[in-house]
């Protein structure tokens, strides 16, 4: 950072410099008309650097999209392919594992209900209590 500072001011003074110069060394005519004759020429020199710049910068960013959009698109169909194998998993998982549970928990909760029903719903003659340990 300190390298590019140093290099920031030499192009001041030497900009400077050169203006300086110019304006003395330069033809004929009050000195406002020449350091108007030499703001003129840096604004234009300036305004060219700054459109080259910017092509550059333009040019930089569309060489930037077209290798991202190279990389995402397999990345994308890669991650379909993965949701859909998810899904796939997910479907098998729920008719092997949780369909038996679901079945064995509705057998359960019959069986319950139809010995509420023979004893009538009566609850327990003696409630139970926790043991302390």
């Amino acid at each position: 950072m300190k390298k590019w500072a140093i290099i920031g001011g030499i192009i001041a003074v030497v900009v400077l410099l050169i203006i300086v110069t110019l304006l003395y060394l330069g033809g004929v005519g009050p000195p406002t008309v020449r350091l108007r004759d030499i703001s003129i020429i840096f604004i234009s020199l300036f305004g060219g650097i700054a459109t080259i710049l910017l092509a550059a910068i333009v040019g930089a960013i569309l060489w930037l999209v077209l290798t991202i959009r190279d990389k995402v698109v397999p990345l994308l169909q890669s991650l379909n392919d993965t949701a859909m194998r998810l899904k796939g998993t997910t479907e098998f998982v729920s008719e092997q594992a949780v369909s038996p549970l679901i079945g064995a928990a509705g057998s359960f909760a019959r069986l319950r209900a139809v010995t509420k029903t023979v004893t009538g719903g009566r609850s327990r003659p003696v409630a139970r209590r926790r043991t302390e340990l």
